[in-house]
């Protein structure tokens, strides 16, 4: 007996020996931002474990994307999982924690922190544009769309969060947690909000999870046709995300090109939609390439015309960085009115090339200095190159976050090559695309060929 119980000693030894050293791995894998080494953190979800993640997603030095592996390592974690249980434990003594960790209890989305999600709902009062904290009612709307069962109670308030009053974050993450909800008042909600022009695309996908349905044109009229016809006996399909991104490839493989068709409310090629645009522009010395500064002048004077056809309500903004960051507009965003598109004029006339490539730069200004107030909805980023001022990495985090915390799409163009770090990988324009919902468009030179 007392061999049995050494043995069992040293087992346990060695196996907490072992979980050190894990944890310890983990450790420094947060502290360097590698997030291949978190992968040990599978395995690993006891009390301590909880702990540092804890730590790390409360860290101001922690980036963006070790936060998000985090989450969606400790989502994998077992129900039953101590660490789990401690970080519940955390959460309702903390109602109050700081957004990163709001938005990481959304994405773990535990099923205990649900009715935490619905009191921070609850809570809000007064007029919808003038919310206080509409990013925390949104995070708080986004955990609650992880759960297909929710009342209709919840169903009816988030459906209400769809309405045009709404800030653009509200709106957006109540379209995104409505395809999760099995309920006919989802469908209804989203139905009358399928042609809107800033949370449209993020509705059509809703409606696809919920019903497997997808309609190319005329969808107002469609949709409200395959609602009559079958709101009696709804059949639920419930796809997950990912569900409808393989649906749109498939499409895309059968679907033939006109290329005929031409469309002059694009910028190099991409739909200018929403409600509130940002411009973010490269005018670094490389722009002078191939006359590629000229070009961008063009592009940007066809989107004040279009934007002239466009309602007075809709705001936009310009930046452009080089060696620095220049705005258009003092305060970042103008409303749609003549004087401010002569501004915009005057400005466009003035780029010049030169200098480097201040892309994390440019980021952060309009993550810190312009979102915060503006209620956009779209961020049109162009560079012909890698940044100057920071690593690929930085520019990921600064996209993610704006992601994150406005839910604004980006939409990416790469001028000239764009060659990724490494053969077989993604680009660091397709990366940010990719992270934001947006799409990624290459435009290759004149001189090039193509």
């Amino acid at each position: 007996m007392r061999s049995l119980a050494l043995c069992l000693v040293l087992l346990v030894g060695a196996q907490a020996a072992e979980d050190q050293a894990a944890l310890k791995t983990i450790t420094r894998a947060i502290r360097e931002g590698d997030q291949e080494s978190l992968a040990g953190l599978q395995q690993q979800h006891g009390p301590k474990a909880a702990q540092l993640v804890r730590e790390a997603i409360s860290s101001k030095r922690v980036g963006g994307g070790i936060k998000a592996r985090l989450a969606e390592i400790v989502t994998g974690w077992p129900k039953d999982a101590l660490g789990r249980q401690e970080l519940v434990t955390w959460l309702a003594k903390h109602p109050n924690c700081e957004d990163d960790a709001m938005l990481f209890f959304a994405e773990i989305h535990p099923p205990e922190a649900r009715s935490w999600f619905w009191s921070q709902i609850e809570a809000t009062k007064g007029e919808p544009a003038k919310l206080r904290n509409p990013q925390r009612i949104a995070m708080a709307v986004r955990g609650l769309g992880f759960f297909e069962d929710n009342p209709e109670l919840v169903v009816t308030r988030i459906a209400s969060m769809l309405a045009a009053e709404f800030p653009h974050v509200i709106r957006a993450c109540a379209a995104d947690a409505l395809g999760g909800m099995r309920h006919a008042q989802s469908i209804e909600a989203l139905i009358l909000q399928v042609e809107d022009a800033a949370i449209g695309s993020r509705v059509v996908r809703s409606l696809y999870r919920l019903t497997g349905q997808h309609f190319e044109n005329e969808l107002a009229t469609r949709w409200q046709e395959w609602w009559q016809a079958n709101k009696a006996s709804v059949p639920f399909k419930m796809h997950a995300l990912a569900e409808f991104d393989e649906f749109l490839k498939l499409q895309a493989l059968v679907k033939p090109v006109d290329d005929t068709m031409i469309d002059m409310e694009t910028f190099y090629g991409v739909k200018v939609d929403g409600n509130g645009l940002l411009f973010i522009l490269d005018v670094s010395s490389s722009m002078t390439i191939g006359g590629r500064i000229n070009k961008l002048r063009a592009q940007m004077g066809n989107i004040l015309l279009v934007l002239e056809g466009r309602p007075a309500r809709l705001h936009h903004g310009i930046l452009t960085f080089s060696d620095g960051v220049e705005s258009c507009y003092p305060r970042g965003i103008a409303l749609n009115e003549p004087a401010s598109r002569q501004k915009a004029a005057k400005f466009i006339e003035r780029l010049d090339a030169d200098g480097g490539t201040s892309m994390v730069s440019a980021l952060r200004h309009a993550a810190e200095k312009v979102l915060p107030d503006a209620n956009l909805d779209t961020i049109y980023l162009l560079s012909d190159g890698s940044p100057t001022d920071g690593s690929d990495q930085m520019v990921l985090d600064a996209a993610r976050l704006i992601h994150q915390r406005h839910q604004c799409h980006i939409h990416t163009i790469a001028i000239g090559e764009d060659q990724p770090a490494a053969f077989g990988e993604k680009t660091l324009m397709e990366q940010v695309a990719g992270l934001t919902g947006g799409t990624f468009t290459r435009v290759r030179d004149v001189e090039d060929g193509n």
